[in-house]
């Protein structure tokens, strides 16, 4: 940034000029507007006698018969009230598909455009996935309520305090929480009513919408409601398959173009890895073939669609712990008497994993993208999911060995990254995972605390409520060592966190 941005300008403060957004209004849940952005006002005119003056069209007939239930359009009017203190968003003059769009959702779509499409990509670009998905949204109810609704959350869990859940929350965003529950209530009802016609094959802006109900999960609570989508995504995806197959070459489309089997891409790689990541702090299941996806293509992002900045090796190792940690289950169900196949696994496992190379990975992955991520930063953040992903792969070794280990150096060390990695407010979004599975093996206080200290900071850069729900979690942890005698029992695997959570 050459100079300080116009909202750090506006608010009388010192711009940090650390980017756009600079990181004082990522800080404070503002946007960052390097110029004066327009201004909207009632009326015809911004001064003079025709201020404030608004001529009234003359009614119109009702077009077909009246949908909206009563109790939602006194939420969207009053919504609409709300929304006549905040700007109209440029997003909004862009494109003239969505001009008979109500106030209320241009509002939230570019809310989603500035905030959430940053916040869900590791590096935002000009090719970032989840802003393309904007123009499926313009011709697809169930996608279009799906982004509104996932803006409408995030705005009001802004409001919201880390350290305090009955504080009295400002109006504004009482009535955030109101719309986000009526548009995922709509999303709901619009997918519901897509998947029931039979003749739409549009399966990639269909999977769009399960991602973003996910990803509306996460800053709900980010506990069970994604793991429902995600069955359904690959039940979807496996039907999708089948009709293609079963469809005669003569009756096949003529490739659909580049933008739309990206998108299909990107989208399956998404739910892969919130799979491996989501089955890696839930209760064991039967082992599986991972989420349906073509072949080669498992976990296998780009710097420009990555998520997490996760390596795919590394990925692909913590789903290997979580399936070992089934196969245990297994065992022991089983009483068996002889493990040494799973342990040997296990232990191999642990090697490659400690072995891989952080810096080459980084270096490759910074020489393809061509990014302004510096290579020290991104194999730092490799190497802080290498870390947690050993730290990972030992609990499940000791839950089949009902054994203990001293870890307390690789906590160190992982702690140690997170801290560095905090002053990048571009990378430190994506180690809520990491940051978690260090807490589980926090048992002094100072670390604790350290640990605390973090998950507000992430609180404070992402909004999603699971950050909040790790915290409790841990807190919950670090109780049981007052029951030295039960501790290795009940916590020697992630069995003992309880549901399932997306910590991601």
């Amino acid at each position: 940034m050459i100079k300080p941005c116009w909202t750090c300008r506006r608010r009388t403060i010192q711009c940090d000029q650390s980017g756009f957004p600079c990181s004082k209004c990522e800080k404070a849940g503002l946007e960052c507007h390097d110029k004066r952005p327009l201004r909207w006002v009632e009326g015809v005119a911004i001064r003079g006698k025709l201020r404030g003056h608004v001529f009234k069209a003359p009614s119109e007939a009702p077009q077909g018969p009246q949908v909206a239930r009563s109790d939602e359009k006194q939420v969207s009017l009053i919504s609409e009230k709300r929304l006549r203190i905040l700007h109209t968003p440029p997003y909004a003059m862009q494109d003239p598909r969505i001009h008979n769009m109500d106030r209320l959702s241009k509002y939230y779509i570019d809310y989603y455009n500035q905030r959430i499409c940053k916040l869900y990509i590791l590096f935002d670009s000009d090719s970032n996935p989840f802003r393309n998905l904007l123009s499926f949204s313009l011709e697809d109810l169930a996608l279009q309520k799906s982004i509104v609704a996932i803006a409408a959350r995030h705005f009001a869990n802004t409001g919201r305090s880390f350290d305090t859940t009955d504080a009295v929350v400002p109006s504004r965003f009482v009535h955030a929480n109101m719309d986000a529950l009526l548009f995922k209530k709509q999303t709901i009802e619009a997918l519901s009513s897509s998947l029931s016609d039979v003749g739409s094959r549009r399966t990639e802006v269909t999977m769009a919408t399960i991602l973003l109900l996910i990803f509306l999960d996460i800053l709900e609570s980010g506990i069970d409601g994604w793991d429902s989508h995600l069955q359904g995504a690959r039940g979807l995806l496996t039907l999708n398959q089948s009709l293609v197959k079963c469809t005669p070459k003569s009756d096949k489309k003529i490739d659909t173009g580049d933008t739309v089997r990206e998108t299909r891409k990107f989208i399956t790689e998404q739910l892969l890895l919130i799979e491996t990541l989501g089955s890696a702090l839930s209760g064991p299941r039967i082992v599986s073939e991972a989420f349906v996806g073509d072949n080669g293509m498992k976990h296998q992002e780009s710097i420009v669609r990555s998520f997490l900045g996760c390596p795919g090796f590394l990925l692909r190792a913590v789903q290997f712990f979580s399936d070992q940690r089934s196969l245990i289950t297994e065992f022991r169900r089983r009483q068996e008497t002889s493990n040494i196949s799973i342990l040997q696994d296990t232990l191999a496992m642990l090697d490659l994993t400690g072995r891989f190379d952080c810096l080459e990975w980084a270096a490759d992955l910074q020489r393809c993208a061509a990014s302004s991520i510096e290579v020290t930063k991104l194999c730092m953040l490799s190497q802080a999911y290498k870390t947690a992903t050993l730290l990972y792969g030992t609990r499940v070794l000791n839950a089949l060995t009902a054994a203990t280990s001293n870890n307390e150096e690789l906590v160190s060390q992982l702690l140690g990254l997170i801290e560095t990695l905090q002053n990048d407010a571009i990378l430190f979004k994506c180690l809520l995972w990491p940051t978690f599975i260090a807490g589980l093996d926090c048992w002094a206080e100072n670390q604790q605390a350290f640990v605390m200290k973090l998950l507000r900071a992430l609180w404070d850069s992402t909004s999603c409520l699971n950050v909040i729900g790790a915290s409790n979690i841990l807190r919950d942890h670090w109780r049981r060592e007052e029951m030295p005698e039960t501790l290795m029992h009940e916590i020697s695997d992630v069995d003992g966190i309880g549901r399932g959570w997306l910590l991601i």
